[in-house]
Order: structure tokens, then sequence, then C-alpha cells
């Protein structure tokens, strides 16, 4: 049995929650084959574990300190004064070590006062196995590229767009990643997930819009319009319009009332009547030709 925690990235909460909903789709699909072919983990079988954890652990150390020898060490000595046996001992000294070492980042040496009259019957070592000790990374933009892409999984080829490409162009990995995708899904509506996926794990490269393009160009039923990033281009490209026709449309209206201004036939009241605008804005734009005179 083992954990997996899932990494966070540094885009907004928004994006954030979109990898994560990926992750947490593929994870037993893609991660744990990736044990197996990277770290050398042969699972024989999974049992679910709560995922939470308690954030809120409060402790508090009998006796703590920042020791400097004369022999030139430093280290924390944290001493706890125990009159009972506590079979639990052992684990919360293992709670204590990774609360005080986040904090100072020190060595630490901790010691048990005992001071009951019983046999002492505490256990005082973890085994070898259970001993944190650092943790190992598969970091897959060293991953090659061409591996994962030859898997079977199409949640493990999705993660080709995150890997070494050897210096291939983008667009090439891509088009390789899609048609690997359309020759392992079992079905259209499956290709259109991994697809959809693709383009959200794309942006952690800066490769969305390359995708979105690769995606339109390739002869696949994905139905683009309802992807995310096309929305997302289009619903920009949109705002833009817009803000250029109105803009446009302001540059009319203020020459409309220029020209009726100069004319000096119609009162403020009339021309913003007309021109269905503010009798302030029409006294704006007079002061400005009035400076302009």
């Amino acid at each position: 049995m083992f954990y997996i925690c899932r990494m966070k990235t540094n885009k907004n909460k928004k994006e954030g929650n979109a990898y994560d909903k990926i992750l947490k789709e593929n994870i037993e699909s893609v991660f744990l084959p990736l044990m197996h072919k990277y770290l050398g983990i042969n699972i024989a079988s999974l049992e679910i574990i709560e995922p939470k954890l308690q954030t809120t652990l409060e402790l508090e150390a009998d006796f703590i300190r920042l020791v400097k020898t004369v022999e030139g060490e430093e280290f924390i000595l944290h001493l706890e004064f125990q009159t009972e046996n506590d079979l639990s001992m052992l684990y919360r000294f293992k709670e204590y070590d990774g609360v005080i070492q986040k904090k100072y980042k020190k060595e630490i040496r901790h010691y048990v006062i005992f001071l009951g009259q019983k046999k002492m019957r505490m256990k005082q070592k973890l085994l070898e196995k259970m001993i944190f000790k650092g943790f190992e990374v598969v970091n897959l933009s060293q991953l090659n590229y061409e591996k994962m892409i030859s898997s079977q999984i199409p949640e493990e080829i999705i993660l080709a767009i995150l890997s070494d490409y050897k210096g291939e162009p983008p667009e090439l990995i891509i088009r390789s990643i899609i048609e690997k995708l359309k020759k392992t899904s079992k079905s259209k509506a499956e290709l259109n997930k991994f697809i959809k996926q693709l383009g959200m794990l794309s942006r952690l490269r800066n490769l969305e819009i390359i995708t979105r393009k690769t995606v339109t160009a390739m002869p696949i039923t994905y139905d683009i319009q309802n992807d995310g990033l096309y929305k997302e281009g289009l619903e920009k490209g949109l705002e833009k319009g817009l803000e250029k026709g109105l803009e446009i449309q302001r540059q009319k209206t203020e020459q409309i009332i220029t020209a009726l201004l100069r004319e000096g036939d119609l009162s403020i009241s009339k021309i913003a009547a007309i021109c269905m605008v503010s009798e302030n804005d029409v006294r704006k734009l007079k002061s400005t030709l009035g400076k302009k005179k």
C-alpha cells in the first residue's frame, strides 16, 4: 500500500483545479504503470485509504532548545518526560521530528526521560523501511516522448505533451500524440475526452495555440467548438471585436456632434437627443472645439 500526493501548479486556482481533475481521472491508469516502468514497483493490489490529512496538528514539546556545543556542533535538543509507557510514543516522536524539522531545518536529537517505576516497554527505533529519507522524482520533462507515445494507455500517451521532445518540433509531437490517441481510444467520446485533456495539459508548456491548430487541422471527430481553449479564444476574439466596434461607433458619433455644433443652428439639448448621448457629453466636446480654435 502506498500514498500518492497531487502536485499543485503555480497557475490560477481555476486552472489548478482543472489539472487536478485530469490527474484524479487518470491516476490509476497512468501513474501506477509509471511506477512500474520508471521506479520498478510491481503492484499486486491497491486499497483506497483516506486522502485527506489533518493539518491542524498542534504539538507542545516538554523541552526544546537550540544547542551549540563546545566542539562546535549545533542542533535542536528535544526532551520529553514520561511517567508511564506510551506505546504510540515512537510515532509521536515521528510527528515531533517532522514539525520541528520543518520549522527550524536543523538536526534534531530526541530523548525521553522515563520517570516511571514499571519496566520501560516503549519502542525506540523505527524499522529501516519506515524511516523517511527523502523522495524519488519522476520528472516528466526528462522522459523520452517516443517511449510515452508507444504506450497503449491513452492516459499515458497524453502525458507525452509534457515530456522531452529531443529537439523535435512541438507540432510533430502533438500530431503523433493525436494519431496514437485515435488508435487507442475505445470510442469517439473517449477520444474527445483525451483530446480535451491534451489541450488543458498543453498550457503547462505554452502550447495551447499550437495544439488547438493541430486538432483543428487533423481529420478527427473532435468537436473543437466545445473545447475550453477554443471557447476562450473565441470569447477573447468577440470581446476584442466588440471593443473595436464600440470605438468606431464612438468616433462616428463625435463626428456628427462636431458637425452639428459647427452649424450652430441647434441647441445642446437637441443635439444630445439626436445623437442619443448626454448633454454633458455634448458640452465636453464643445469645450474641446473651443480650445482647438
